[in-house]
């Protein structure tokens, strides 16, 4: 099993462009070489119509930079297991459901973040046992929210491990004053050096050190 197993030849994904730091639905117009690593070229094009200029132009870009693109059938299927274990459904039913599914690791991962599904991590862990040593589960308010475990500065005098989340969680500890809504959410902020968008949080590592050591 592969981070990459959702870049599939013809397929979509969302890509990070940096040079307009935005994420861009594209689609992988060659062949895909396996094993699928962070370095290894994708080459896609542009689907965006509304560009004409961009349709015949291709770019061969890291797989680093790319993370899913799900389609409404996959959307559909997953509010259909959020709905399943909100009416108690347990993992003997769950499981077979997520299998059915056909959906890769991060593609899961990709529609528990946009649906606020966290509750369904236990079933996920059951499918790829790995994702444990990818994302960690925190609970605020009865919900549950990714971190991921970072190492900043590594090498250097100043390096050390911290954790990094999700903005959905940052909307719920911090008030538009920009400080913590209470003492205990702020024990919870002081845990988190950095608050991603769900795309960000499906970068790799080397990104999300980036982007969390220039803030």
């Amino acid at each position: 099993m592969s981070r990459y197993d959702f870049i599939r030849f013809g397929g979509f994904v969302n890509w990070a462009d940096e040079d307009t730091d935005t994420f861009r639905k594209m689609k992988v117009c060659l062949p895909v070489k396996e094993p699928v690593e962070d370095d290894t070229k994708i080459g896609l094009i542009s689907t965006d119509e509304d560009n004409p200029e961009e349709i015949a132009v291709s770019y061969s870009v890291r797989a680093a930079e790319l993370i899913p693109w799900t389609d409404s059938f996959q959307e559909g299927y997953w509010k259909a297991l959020i709905v399943a274990e909100a009416n108690g459904a347990g993992t003997d039913v769950l499981l077979p459901m997520l299998k059915d599914a056909g959906l890769c690791l991060m593609e899961c991962v990709f529609l528990m973040l946009r649906s606020d599904a966290c509750k369904l991590f236990p079933v996920l862990c059951r499918l790829f046992p790995e994702v444990e040593e990818m994302f960690e589960i925190i609970t605020w308010n009865d919900r549950e929210y990714f971190v991921r475990e970072l190492t900043l500065f590594r090498g250097t005098g100043g390096e050390y491990k911290t954790l990094v989340s999700v903005t959905g969680l940052q909307d719920v500890l911090v008030g538009k004053d920009g400080a913590p809504i209470s003492d205990e959410a702020e024990a919870v902020d002081r845990k988190i050096c950095y608050y991603f968008t769900d795309e960000e949080f499906l970068l790799p590592e080397e990104r999300l050190v980036a982007l969390a050591e220039d803030a």
